[in-house]
Parts: structure tokens; C-alpha cells; sequence
């Protein structure tokens, strides 16, 4: 063993440039994990942080219950503020102060709302006047001293350049008013919370603009010297009866984290994802390599076993090889991660998505876990190279190397066809609601179609190399090199693969969901406008007085308002239940063939599609049990639509039904029919609503589709960095190979240029051919992932030709720029040293 081991470091040393090149992709996969935790770990830590220092004075919390799983910073039911005198006079209480929140916009001197609501959230809240309940610390300036008078946090105030005593205009629920700026302030030690804007209020002010009147969102409470908290709950519980909930102050923390850190985990999931599918393109780089470096030692292992070395010491070996590689590819690779981090916080930045300031956590979980991932990844990859290694006769030592003929291997085809059917299978069964399962089909499917890749490596490379044999000898050589050895083309096409094969299923993806919501749009949506306040999606609102002034404006014809929240539908969590004005909604959308009347709605009728009827086995007159935030009631479904399901969702309830039991009290779209000179009109006073036609709309939405593309791209860049480096790196390594041969060629009168030509055009055939199985998998899923979407409005397939096109020529130009050193490297060749190689 020790004889063995020292061998391999002696090889390792004697091939530095090997060692580099094969540990590079390990290298770069950890860094990008590492730099994932070290990222989410960070910002999860800075909210986290935020959140406690925040409330860190409050001993107990009084609220109404609500059975809506509601997220951080989401509106929940309201109780009586007069309250707060039974709470104060608790035995244990020292000092309570009302909690108001609601939404709340700053505007800025240029007239634009401050910050992209569509990113983060702006609400607004009350000033609280006892220190120790206040989560605000004055930065500059003054409380506000009256009505007219606010707060706005320090990142707002950066951004748009106020300071105390500017005039601002706010918009709320009610119509934009104008107030003076008394202070600047910051959540804790951050300039805003959690990245949102916020503007605060007197509590009169706050209960007029943000509440209603005598209502309250919470009651923070205080405990007196030697009052526990869980002590303290338990008396204003007794107090206020069972219809209130009173939590600790601790609780109330817990909750507000685990809250936020829910909606961050979204991202933090992407990321994560990403960084597997790093780690997964260098495993089979990995493979490769290992596999070239065991084939090109074929005479040197056999040899080892002619002088009496075992199959498990060549075995073991390869691995203490990897081994090596893997620790202290991974070890520079948790190094590298601190910077990774820094740039997903400024790749995150540029896609417009505040990100909080903070110091940057290393988790020694998160360090171990990367460098473990690294260190398996790269042992188990070299796992089979190894068991070939292993399998060398000693008779080797005097036979030239065997002839690769897995492109007709009959088993492999099998092999291939089996597992790629496997993974199609799995991938079309978790369309069903299994998202899990469906990871895990296109994982098999991606190694599916590896499999079968030397089957396929031999005729297209052929097929591929047509245009380059017109360009003279270069192009042939290229095209026979690809060719010869079908499975080393095929792996490293593989890696590359994986990564155009991602940026294919986004590409199809996003055009298929741009070209269904224009058809949407032009067959289902029959009004002329759509306001809305920044995003196509729920994360800002309109006040209700703007649809009310359009209703009262000449010109405009029809007004519908368009309201979220999230509810739970017999049983069933939703963030999605819609309210419309039921007696316009049918002027705005095509609702197709219509069973029983909309007008009927009210405050307990509900209205489904067909298809949700039939699924629930509903019909006029069934009972449907709802929960909103303010409470439980049971809606009786009064029309059955047809279509328009885009629009209107699978069902929903008149506005009354909100008014009556909580639901958003703004309107998140209001669909309009009119001149859009007089919509203009109105909503000009409004500074967050944006009046868009038909075509803006559309391009609004594909604006956001494509920001949502770009940071999919950003991340896959690194997969497909790797994938180039492993084209560059196999040849490297085949050069190293056909040393004697190349020297032939240069001795019977082939150029440096023209070797140069041959390296490339052969790195650019091995990337077209890997770019074209990704498009190939790519497109499969698109088209599946949009079949299984098409009951949520995305149901047309869109192959967008050119973009794949354009996807197939910059891998070709990758990979020929991934051929520079390597080319270079051949052309300088000794020709009498290259013919004496051995």
C-alpha cells in the first residue's frame, strides 16, 4: 500500500499540468456550492438578525388568530385597539403600543414610486412611541409630531435623495396624499427592513390611511422587572378570553424568521439546484479524464502487473489518485467560495432584488458538506476508470491499446435506450404535481442519453463533419479524430450537454409562456386596458379610488377591480383566490358558456370553471367550505364558466365576499375598457399604476419572463465553464495521446496551422454535437413541462428556432476558443521528440 500511494504521488508530481487541469473542474463545482451556502447562509443570518434586534423588547404579543398560513409581512384579520386599555391593565404589563400596518408607497421627487415593489415590498406602519416596542431607530431628524407628519426608512431615503422636511407623496389605500418628512430611520442596524420601503405614521394617521377606524393589527406588550414571558402570556391570555391569540415575544421572532426565511427559500432552492447541476457537469469531466488518463496508461499499469502488482493495488491507485485530486481541488474550492458568494450577491443585485448588507457567515456544516460533496463526487467518478484500470493484463505491456468500438455496441444501444425510457418515464408521472420525481427523470434521462452517446457520436460526427472535409485535410483529420474514439467524444459532449440542454428548457420554456399569454390575451381578454401597479404578478396594489374614479370618468366604459389573497378552498391552500366586481368582470373577460348568474354572487356566492366543477364533482347550489384571513364560511357556487380560466382563475368570489371576510383590500389589477387618453387621466394621479394596452402589457410580461431568464443563464454559466474547460482539458490530454502520430503528420509536411485547424475543428464538432443532444433534451422537456402546465394558462408550445440557432453557434465558438491552448500546444511539438515518444 505505502509503495503504491507513494507511486501515485510521484505520478501526480511528475504531471503537474494533469493535476491542475483535472482538478480545475472540481475546483470550480465546490467553489459554487460552497459560494451557495456561504450566500443563503448570509442572508438568511442578516434577516434573522434584523428580525430579532427588531422585537427584541417585546415580551408578548396579542393578535387575532387566523387560519390562513400567512407569510411574512401578509395581512392578517384585525382586533378592536380599544384592547389595548384590558391589556395595560394586566397584572405582570409594563408598557403596551398598538401595532398598525398596512400598504404604503413613498413616491419620489420625480414622480415614480421608490423602489420596485415587484422585488420588495413597501408597507407602511405606525410610529410606536415606547422605545422598547419600537423596531425603528431615528437616524436623522424627528418622530412624526402630527398627522401630516412621517418616517421613512434610510434606504428610501438614499434612493430618492429626501431628507426631514421634504414634502413626499404616499400612496395607500385611499387617494395619494402628500406629507412632510420629519425623520429618517433604520429596522434595527439595517437601513430598511428585510430590503422593503417603509413609511410611518402617526397612530391616528396609521389608522385612517393603513387600518380602519378602532382597529388594530397587534398589541405589543412589555413585561414588568421579573415577569417572565411565557408567565406574561399566560395572564393576557386570561384577560382578553379565548377569542385572542397571545404569543411571546420569542414565538413572535421565531415566526417572523421562519417566515421570511419561507420566502426566501425559493431562491435559495434555485441556487442550490444550480449548484448540483455544477457538480453533476464535473463528474462526468471528472469521468473522462480519468478514463483518457487509465487508457493512456494502459502499458504502464500492465506493467505494473507483469512485476507482480495486483488488480486492487492499480485499483487502488487510480483512487488514491483521485483522492488526492478531489481533497485539495475541494479544499481551494471552499476558498474560492467566499468570492462565489459575493458575486451571486451582486448577480442577485443587478436583477434588481435588494439585498441587505451584512457581515458574511461561514457555516462549518456548510464547508464540510461542500468539501465532502467534492471529495465523494470525484472518488466515485473515478470509480469505474479504476475498475478498469484494474481489469489490465499484464499482456498489455507488449499490445498496442484496444480500439474503441462502443458506437456498435449492441448493449450499450439497449443500456442507453432503457435508462433515457426510465427517465422519460419518471419525468412525465411527476408532471402530475411530483416535482421531486421530475428532477430526478430529467437527471436519469440527461444520463440516459450519455449512454447512448458513443452510439451516437460516430454518424454525427460524421454527419457534422461534411462542410469541414470541403475545407481540405484539417477537417478531415478533425472529423476522423471525433470519430474514432465515439466514447471519449460522446463523454465529453456529455458534460456540455447538461448545461445547453437547461438553456434549452428555459429558452422554450419562456417563449412558449410569452406566445400562450399573448393568445390568452387576444382571444379571452375582451377590455382595452390593463392597470396594474409595476408587476404582472400579486406583490403590489392599487388603491380601490382609482378604479372608482375611473367608473366616474367620461370615456371609460367599463371597470373591473381585481383582488388577491390567499385562502384555503375545501381543504385546499391557495396563495391565488381571486375576487372580481362580479357585475363587470363578464365586459373584461370571455367567460365562455355561462350556468347561472354572476350578479347572484354577493357576499357568499362563489363562481367555478367548468373543469374545477366537474373535478369536485361541484354544480349549482353546492356548498363550498372557504377560509379567509378573517375567518371560516361557506360559499354556495352560484355560475359555472366555461373559459377564461387565465384571467379569472378556476374560480373566484365577488369583492364583497372580502369586504366580508378579510381578503387584500387592494386591488392588484383593474381591468378597464375606454379611450386610454381618459384611463390616462386618472391614473396619472396614482403613481404606481401603469396603464398598459394590450402590446405593453405583453411586453411587460415578457420583460419580466426575460429577467427571469437572464438569472437562469447567469447561473448556468459556471455548468457551462466547466463543460468547456473539460472539452479543452480531453484535449489536452488525446494530445498527449497521439503525440507520435501528430509528430508524423508534421514530419510528412502538415503545418503548425493546420494542426492548429484540426485541434479546433475537432473541439467545435465535439461541442456542436453535445449542444445539439442538449437542444434535443431541452426542447423534450420544454414540451413537457408546458403540457403539464396547460391547466395554469401555459398551453401553447413555442420552439424558438433562432434562439436555439443562436444557443448551437456560440457553443461551436466556445469550443473553439476552448481549443486555443490545446492547439497551441500541439503545434508546438518537437517533431523528432513526438516521433521517439513511446
Amino acid at each position: 500500500l505505502t509503495a503504491m500511494f507513494t507511486l501515485t504521488i510521484k505520478q501526480l508530481a511528475a504531471r503537474k499540468l494533469r493535476l491542475v487541469t483535472t482538478a480545475f473542474a472540481v475546483f470550480l463545482s465546490v467553489a459554487f456550492m460552497a459560494g451557495t451556502f456561504i450566500f443563503t447562509d448570509t442572508i438568511g443570518a442578516t434577516f434573522d438578525s434584523a428580525l430579532a434586534e427588531a422585537d427584541e423588547g417585546v415580551d408578548a404579543y396579542v393578535r387575532m388568530p387566523s387560519e390562513i398560513d400567512l407569510g411574512y409581512g401578509e395581512p392578517g384579520p384585525r382586533l378592536d385597539a380599544s384592547l389595548a386599555v384590558t391589556v395595560a391593565s394586566v397584572p405582570g404589563v409594563d408598557e403596551v403600543a398598538l401595532r398598525i400596518n398596512g400598504y404604503a408607497q413613498l413616491v419620489g421627487p420625480d414622480g415614480e414610486p421608490v423602489g420596485d415593489v415587484s422585488k420588495s415590498p413597501a408597507f407602511g406602519t405606525n410610529w410606536v412611541t415606547v422605545d422598547d416596542l419600537n423596531p425603528y431607530r431615528l437616524a436623522s431628524g424627528n418622530p412624526p409630531a402630527d398627522d401630516g407628519e412621517i418616517v421613512i426608512d434610510k434606504a428610501s431615503a438614499d434612493k430618492a435623495g429626501y431628507q426631514p422636511g421634504d414634502v413626499a407623496t404616499v400612496l395607500t389605500k385611499g387617494t395619494p396624499r402628500q406629507f412632510t418628512i420629519a425623520g429618517v430611520t433604520r429596522f434595527g442596524a439595517a437601513d430598511s427592513p428585510a430590503g422593503a420601503t417603509a413609511v410611518l405614521f402617526t397612530d391616528r394617521a396609521a389608522t385612517e390611511l393603513l387600518a380602519a377606524p378602532g382597529q388594530a393589527d397587534a398589541i405589543a406588550v412589555t413585561a414588568a422587572e421579573g415577569v417572565s414571558q411565557p408567565d406574561l402570556a399566560v395572564a393576557v391570555q386570561a384577560a382578553v378570553g379565548d377569542g385572542v391569540e397571545v404569543i411571546t415575544g420569542a414565538t413572535l421572532v421565531a415566526e417572523n424568521q421562519a417566515a421570511l426565511g419561507e420566502g426566501l427559500s425559493e431562491f435559495n432552492m434555485i441556487a442550490l439546484v444550480f449548484a448540483i447541476v455544477a457538480v453533476f457537469v464535473g463528474a462526468f469531466i471528472i469521468n473522462n479524464t480519468f478514463s483518457i488518463i487509465v487508457a493512456q496508461r494502459t502499458r504502464e499499469m500492465a506493467m505494473l502487473r507483469a512485476i507482480g502488482a495486483s488488480g486492487r493495488q492499480v485499483r487502488r491507485s487510480v483512487l488514491i489518485e483521485a483522492l488526492v485530486v478531489g481533497t485539495l481541488a475541494s479544499g481551494t474550492g471552499l476558498v474560492a467560495g467566499i468570492g462565489v458568494a459575493s458575486g451571486l450577491r451582486q448577480l442577485v443585485s443587478s436583477f434588481g432584488f435588494d439585498m441587505p448588507g451584512g457581515t458574511t457567515v461561514i457555516s462549518p456544516t456548510a464547508l464540510a458538506l461542500s468539501f465532502a460533496v467534492g471529495v465523494v463526487v470525484t472518488v466515485l467518478t473515478a470509480w469505474l476508470p479504476a475498475r478498469r484500470a484494474a481489469r489490465i493484463a499484464p499482456v498489455a505491456a507488449v499490445r498496442d491499446v484496444s480500439v474503441d468500438r462502443s458506437a456498435g455496441s449492441a448493449r450499450r444501444a439497449v443500456a442507453g435506450t432503457a435508462v433515457t425510457a426510465a427517465g422519460v418515464a419518471a419525468l412525465l408521472a411527476g408532471l402530475n404535481g411530483t416535482i421531486e420525481l421530475v428532477g430526478v427523470g430529467a437527471l436519469v434521462t440527461f444520463v440516459g442519453v450519455a449512454v447512448l452517446g458513443p452510439v451516437l457520436a460516430r454518424p454525427v460526427a460524421k454527419l457534422l463533419g461534411i462542410p469541414l472535409r470541403m475545407r481540405g485535410l484539417s477537417g478531415e483529420l478533425a472529423t476522423r479524430n471525433a470519430m474514432r474514439n465515439p466514447k471519449r467524444t460522446a463523454r465529453t459532449a456529455a458534460s456540455l450537454m447538461i448545461g445547453v440542454g437547461l438553456v434549452g428548457f428555459f429558452t422554450v420554456f419562456a417563449a412558449s409562456a410569452k406566445t400562450s399569454m399573448a393568445g390568452s390575451l387576444e382571444t379571452e381578454f375582451t377590455g382595452t386596458h390593463i392597470v396594474q401597479a409595476g408587476a404582472t404578478d400579486n406583490s403590489a396594489g392599487l388603491s380601490p379610488d382609482l378604479a372608482v374614479e375611473l367608473s366616474a370618468t367620461p370615456g371609460v366604459d367599463a371597470v373591473t377591480q381585481a383582488r388577491i389573497s390567499p385562502a384555503v378552498v375545501d381543504g385546499s391552500s391557495t396563495d391565488a383566490f381571486l375576487a372580481f366586481d362580479a357585475g363587470t368582470v363578464h365586459e373584461m373577460v370571455a367567460l365562455g358558456s355561462l350556468d347561472g348568474d354572476l350578479d347572484s354572487l354577493g357576499a357568499d356566492g362563489i363562481a367555478v370553471s367548468a373543469e374545477t366543477a366537474a373535478d369536485e364533482g361541484w354544480e349549482i347550489g353546492s356548498a363550498v367550505p372557504v377560509v379567509l384571513p378573517s375567518g371560516d364560511t361557506t360559499l354556495t357556487v352560484e355560475a359555472i364558466y366555461s373559459s377564461g380560466t387565465d384571467w379569472v382563475g378556476p374560480m373566484f368570489v365577488d369583492l364583497a365576499a372580502f369586504r366580508a371576510n378579510g381578503g387584500d383590500e387592494l386591488d392588484y389589477r383593474v381591468y378597464v375598457s375606454g379611450d386610454e387618453a381618459a384611463i390616462n387621466s386618472v391614473a396619472s394621479g396614482y403613481a404606481s399604476a401603469d396603464v398598459l394596452d394590450k402590446d405593453a402589457f405583453i411586453d411587460v410580461v415578457s420583460s419580466e419572463i426575460d429577467t427571469m431568464l437572464g438569472m437562469f443563464y447567469a447561473l448556468l454559466f459556471l455548468a457551462i465553464v466547466i463543460a468547456l474547460l473539460g472539452i479543452a482539458n480531453t484535449l489536452a490530454l488525446s494530445i498527449l495521446e497521439r503525440t507520435r502520430e501528430l509528430g508524423l503528420l508534421r514530419a510528412v509536411g502538415m503545418s503548425r496551422s493546420q494542426l492548429r485547424s484540426t485541434v479546433r475543428w475537432e473541439s467545435i464538432i465535439v461541442a456542436v454535437f453535445g449542444s445539439l443532444l442538449g437542444l434535443a433534451s431541452g426542447t423534450f422537456f420544454g414540451w413537457a413541462v408546458v403540457r403539464a402546465m396547460a391547466d395554469e394558462g401555459i398551453d401553447t408550445l413555442a420552439v424558438p428556432v433562432g434562439s436555439l440557432l443562436i444557443v448551437t453557434a456560440i457553443a461551436a465558438f466556445a469550443g473553439a476558443m476552448a481549443a486555443i491552448v490545446p492547439a497551441r500546444r500541439a503545434a508546438k511539438l518537437d517533431v523528432l521528440k513526438a516521433l521517439v515518444t513511446e
